[in-house]
């Protein structure tokens, strides 16, 4: 379980890093190649690291400063958890959610949905 915990900790720093080329790095590490991304502004979510790196670039556009968080630990059954998480943006703006998460065989992320809070 420490394993999910640290990926699922690099996820949320990744969502900070600003350069592309740190970004898909960290994102190689922690993200399986065809991984897939779903929120309520994706719904029909992105899939790979490029794709990610980029929706979060377009994120960082939109909210700058954006950093996130985890608020609670990370509840694992089998190869799947999920957590709590609150957002904030360098204008002062925040939010929480939260995201499920499904782990490859190999521990990376394969599929993760994330749900702001109403």
């Amino acid at each position: 379980m420490s394993q999910n915990k640290n990926v699922v900790r690099r996820y949320d720093e990744v969502w900070a890093e600003h350069d592309h080329a740190a970004r898909l790095a960290a994102l190689a590490e922690i993200w399986a190649d065809d991984g897939v991304y779903v929120d309520p502004e994706v719904p029909d979510g992105v899939r790979g690291r490029a794709a990610l790196s980029d929706f979060i670039a377009a994120s960082h556009d939109e909210m700058p400063g954006l950093t996130i968080k985890a608020t609670s630990e990370l509840v694992v059954l089998g190869d799947r958890g999920w957590y709590r998480w609150e957002a904030a943006t360098s204008e002062g703006d925040s939010f929480d959610g939260i995201d499920f998460v499904e782990f490859a065989p190999d521990g990376r992320i394969e599929r993760l949905t994330n749900f702001y809070d109403a």
